[in-house]
C-alpha cells in the first residue's frame, strides 16, 4: 500500500515536472531556440534539440499517464535527469569554454550548485520509481 502511494507520487512528480518544462517551450519555441543557441552544445544540434527536447519531455508525460507505458516513462525520466545532471555538473566544474545561460522557470532563481542538488535528488527519485515498478514493489 505505501509502496503504491510512493510510486504514484513519483509518477505525479515527473508528470508535473515534464509538463512544466515542456509546455512553455512549445509556446516560446523561438526563445527556446535562442536559449539553446547560447548553450555549450554544437550549433548544428540546436534546431534538432529545439524540437526534440520538448517533444521528448511531453512524450514522457504521456508515457507516465498510462499503466502500459509507465515504466518506460520512468526510465526516460531517469535518463533525462541523468543527462541534465551531467550537463549541470559540467557547468559547475567549468568543463565548457563559456558559461551557459540560466534555466527558466523555478530553476532560474537557483544557483548552479543548488540546481545540481535538485537534479541529483530528482535523478535518485526517478531511479527509485524505476526500481519499484521494475520489481513490482507497488502492487
Amino acid at each position: 500500500m505505501i509502496a503504491t502511494i510512493i510510486t504514484y507520487a513519483i509518477v505525479l512528480l515527473f508528470v508535473l515536472l515534464w509538463a512544466y518544462t515542456s509546455i512553455p517551450k512549445f509556446f516560446k519555441m523561438k526563445y527556446f531556440h535562442d536559449i539553446l543557441g547560447s548553450q555549450a552544445i554544437p550549433k548544428w544540434s540546436v534546431p534538432i534539440l529545439t524540437l526534440l527536447i520538448p517533444l521528448l519531455e511531453l512524450s514522457v508525460v504521456f508515457m507516465l499517464l498510462f499503466p502500459e507505458t509507465r515504466l518506460l516513462g520512468l526510465y526516460f525520466s531517469f535518463a533525462l535527469m541523468l543527462i541534465f545532471t551531467v550537463y549541470v555538473s559540467g557547468i559547475i566544474f567549468q568543463v565548457y569554454e563559456r558559461y551557459p545561460c540560466p534555466c527558466g522557470g523555478m530553476f532560474k532563481h537557483m544557483t548552479w550548485r543548488k540546481h545540481l542538488k535538485v537534479n541529483i535528488w530528482l535523478t535518485g527519485i526517478a531511479l527509485v520509481g524505476v526500481l519499484m515498478m521494475q520489481f513490482n514493489l507497488f502492487k
